[in-house]
């Protein structure tokens, strides 16, 4: 039986996309062994997906302030990976200030107060400015504070953006389709990529990102946000175009920004906690990089706030 309420047939959705998405990766087996390329790291990819699903839909049907939750330890573990991936981990008072200043980026999310969660990073970054100040340091103080301001304000504002969206009635099923065109962005990204690829598209940071998978996936991440409009509050057929672009490019584009930092500080991930996906950093940049996207999209077009 169909259910009623979109968050719900989101929910059918996502986990409708997730078990059918195994009869394309089954036809590509062919091309893939032809070409050489691994089989097995795709199954392990495709498998953890049954680990990932339930960890955001399950909170979402237990009501926002475990959704909100979900958000925020992933904010703050996002941040552990980053900080241990930069070095940043040696100044603990920089590590428990920018702890300290996600708890509180998040405080006018369960509030519910949009002007404050607007201007909270400001605050944050004042803070943080502050910090060596009354600690009366100077020595490395620069990359510290940058390296703390950048952490906070990305794994932690940003993402605190799709935790806002769990305050508005509408927000289960907009966060529902936002995660969903996202995760297929990447995945297509990855099988197109990694299986047609021919041309690189940023060699010197993502060897593996090619140019066709880059437009394949903002082919399917378009086609996917067509697919869920009704959960997108209806909105015109030209946003819908406009908002899925913005998705797969968005998304190429966070994914590139988390190689770069990777890239520099010559790690291959950052960290282990998913199979076949790295770390939750891994897992996490393109969100990461397209929540604000998003949230300020359907807020323009919709006023959901």
């Amino acid at each position: 039986m169909w259910p009623n309420e979109p968050w719900q047939q989101m929910t059918v959705v996502v986990w409708g996309v997730l078990i059918v998405a195994a009869i394309p990766l089954a036809v590509l087996i062919p091309f893939r062994k032809r070409a050489g390329k691994p089989i097995k790291s795709m199954w392990i990819k495709y498998g953890a997906w049954f680990i990932i699903a339930p960890l955001v839909t399950i909170p979402l049907a237990l009501g926002r302030y475990w959704m909100q939750s979900v958000f925020l330890l992933m904010s703050l573990y996002a941040f552990e990976e980053f900080s241990r991936a930069v070095g940043l981990w040696r100044s603990r008072g920089h590590i428990w200030l920018a702890r300290l200043c996600i708890a509180l980026l998040y405080l006018p999310v369960f509030l519910d107060y949009h002007g404050l969660f607007v201007a909270a990073p400001a605050y944050a970054i004042l803070l943080i400015f502050l910090f060596p100040v009354v600690g009366d340091k100077f020595k490395g103080m620069i990359q510290l504070t940058c390296l703390t301001i950048m952490g906070v304000v990305y794994f932690g504002w940003f993402l605190g953006h799709m935790a806002f969206l769990a305050n508005r009635e509408v927000g289960r099923q907009l966060i529902l389709a936002f995660l969903l065109i996202v995760a297929v962005n990447d995945a297509a990204a990855y099988v197109i990529g990694s299986t047609l690829g021919r041309r690189k598209l940023s060699p010197n940071i993502s060897p593996n990102k090619t140019v066709e998978g880059m437009i394949g996936a903002m082919l399917v991440a378009i086609g996917m946000t067509f697919a869920v409009r009704f959960a997108l509050l209806g909105i015109a057929w030209p946003h819908v175009l406009l908002l899925g672009f913005l998705l797969g490019l968005g998304g190429t584009c966070g994914d590139l920004v988390i190689s770069m930092i990777k890239r520099d500080v010559q790690i291959k991930d950052t960290g282990s906690l998913i199979p076949g996906h790295g770390g939750l950093l891994d897992r996490l940049d393109s969100v990461l990089f397209t929540a604000p996207i998003f949230f300020h999209f359907m807020n323009y077009f919709c006023e959901i706030i």
